[in-house]
């Protein structure tokens, strides 16, 4: 069995840093324009910022040392390196930018905390296409989007439980590791 994994907000608390940078970033550089709405997922939506703003600011990101420094989703290295162990096959697939730095920083941090994976595919903004040509049986992800798009795939999908997909009703959703190991291993 195949099963994909997202990256960030699914093994990696990425959101919490990023948003942390975030205000730092519209203190520092934008003059404080602050939020327009704590709710929104996406940034231009929660801040006063402009696509260019945006811009800047994920590239200042994609060259500093914020993905090294995130930690590891509670229990998300034991329980994929258990399922590695067991026999499946572990392949990563991120949106993260397939630029040379980016895989060199996204490599390290899986070193850096010892997962255990069989493949790293990086920049996939359509990972139900990429789940269907790489033969992925069960996708795992916090993007609503992605879990519905693996879904219209024919391919088992779970959603990763965070504050901007409580309203999903209509997918597998989990709340923890433990729970993702205990569906795959049943």
């Amino acid at each position: 069995m195949i099963i994909g994994i997202d990256i960030d907000d699914t093994v990696a608390k990425t959101n919490s840093s990023l948003m942390d940078a975030a205000v730092r970033y519209d203190k520092e550089y934008l003059g404080g324009r602050g939020f327009k709405n704590k709710e929104a997922y996406s940034l231009k939506e929660l801040f006063y910022w402009t696509d260019e703003d945006v811009s800047d600011f994920m590239k200042t990101i994609r060259t500093g040392s914020l993905f090294n420094e995130l930690s590891p989703v509670h229990n998300s290295v034991f329980y994929i390196n258990k399922l590695y162990d067991l026999g499946y096959k572990i392949y990563f697939i991120t949106r993260r930018k397939n630029t040379a730095h980016m895989l060199k920083i996204t490599m390290q941090w899986l070193e850096k905390y010892e997962f255990k994976y069989h493949k790293l595919i990086m920049g996939m903004s359509e990972k139900g296409e990429i789940c269907k040509s790489e033969l992925v049986d069960l996708f795992i992800d916090n993007d609503i989007k992605h879990v519905r798009e693996v879904m219209a795939q024919g391919i088992d999908a779970i959603l990763m439980a965070d504050s901007f997909n409580e309203d999903a009703t209509d997918v597998r959703r989990v709340t923890s590791w433990e729970e993702v190991y205990d569906y795959v291993a049943r």
